[in-house]
């Protein structure tokens, strides 16, 4: 057995805290409405559910989630599927010793395998399916059988997320070999949804001598092609894609793709996803502090915090700025509408950035819209003055 649950890395700390975050509002909101309070959760590399040194994997998070919200009161069910033996009795043992007040069950076997009848029993229940494999994801056509579910493509709530691995870049390495391993190749094209990411890798990255920006341009087509295929071919509303670093300047590792079928979804993930930004960067100056012996948890903390207000400060400009540029055109908008003017920040930047942001354009005269009280701002009409 590898290494990878024996800690968690600074990249789970960010999927994970993105997940915490996601799971209660997802269930609160959606529950309130099913039969029963029902909601389910599927896990489809479900892992060990915890680390080596204790720390919660994503079965450990999801049976807390459960026995959070039944005070709600939601039955949340969790479904976990994990395909390695010795990983499966380490489930079992978290899942027996902490989820004995939750409805759950454990698939010793792959998620392709049990996803047709998971979904079957999920019919009319609001369902998250989360799929973090090690490697490749499923292809695509099974990914969007899971907004295909029974019950069609209006309710119940459906919502995906996928770890989309950075490792598209050992495959995309074949493209320029006279003898490409077409089996492999084909496997990305399964779990792509065709061929078209071919193309789409070689427009920026025509030759295996391109630069590292080439590549990483190259990289981020591939994903966003991978996030529009999705919306086509399961009839989704939107997408957010969150590029997962282990730290603010190295390259991403991999990407995190959530898809959904109501804007709302969209909405609340995006705060989800600021949050834990949040987390993740609270971590890494942990970290570091103890790297660098930099003295108590109150001093590391401070510096942190001083950090944290900075970039709320640039990000604040950066939204007002692209408010303003918006309304010079003289016509009102929404937020959800144009997303091009928070200026990349979004599932990064949350709503307490574009109020701040937006009282600072009325405070200049710009707007007559003052979001005070407001609690949907992605949906708020900002008029111009």
């Amino acid at each position: 057995m590898n290494n990878f649950h024996k800690t968690k890395k600074s990249a789970a700390v960010l999927k994970h805290a993105i997940l915490d975050q996601y799971a209660t509002p997802f269930a609160s909101k959606t529950g309130r409405w099913s039969t029963g309070n029902r909601v389910v959760f599927i896990d489809g590399y479900a892992g060990p559910g915890r680390y080596e040194d204790g720390e919660e994997g994503s079965g450990a998070m999801l049976l807390r989630k459960a026995r959070e919200m039944a005070h709600f009161p939601r039955r949340i069910e969790c479904h976990f599927v994990e395909s390695d033996p010795e990983t499966v009795d380490r489930l079992k043992a978290v899942a027996t010793a902490e989820g004995a007040d939750v409805d759950y069950t454990i698939y010793d076997d792959d998620i392709s395998t049990h996803l047709p009848e998971l979904l079957q029993s999920a019919e009319g229940i609001p369902l998250f399916t989360y799929l973090d494999p090690c490697g490749l994801v499923i292809p695509l056509d099974e990914v969007a059988s899971i907004f295909q579910r029974p019950g069609g493509y209006g309710s119940p709530a459906t919502e995906v997320l996928i770890n989309l691995t950075a490792h598209v870049r050992r495959f995309a390495g074949m493209l320029y070999s006279a003898t490409p391993m077409e089996g492999s190749l084909q496997r990305m094209d399964g779990v792509c949804g065709g061929d078209w990411w071919r193309e789409t890798w070689l427009e920026k990255c025509p030759t295996k001598d391109a630069s590292e920006d080439d590549k990483m341009a190259a990289e981020q087509a591939v994903v966003e092609g991978y996030a529009r295929e999705l919306c086509k071919c399961a009839g989704v509303a939107g997408s957010w894609i969150i590029d997962v670093r282990p730290r603010a300047d190295l390259k991403p590792v991999y990407y995190l793709v959530f898809a959904t079928r109501h804007m709302d979804g969209m909405v609340t993930f995006g705060e989800s996803a600021s949050l834990g930004l949040q987390r993740w960067r609270e971590y890494l100056a942990e970290v570091s502090a103890q790297d660098t012996l930099f003295g108590s948890a109150a001093e590391w903390k401070d510096e942190w915090k001083k950090q944290e207000n900075v970039l709320k400060a640039q990000w604040i400009e950066t939204i007002a700025n692209g408010i303003t540029e918006e309304l010079a055109k003289g016509e009102p908008f929404r937020l959800i509408e144009r997303p091009s003017v928070l200026g990349g920040l979004g599932g990064v930047a949350r709503t307490l950035h574009f109020r701040a942001a937006i009282k600072k354009v009325l405070l200049a005269g710009k707007t007559t819209t003052d979001p005070k009280g407001a609690e949907d701002l992605w949906n708020l009409s900002i008029r111009p003055a």
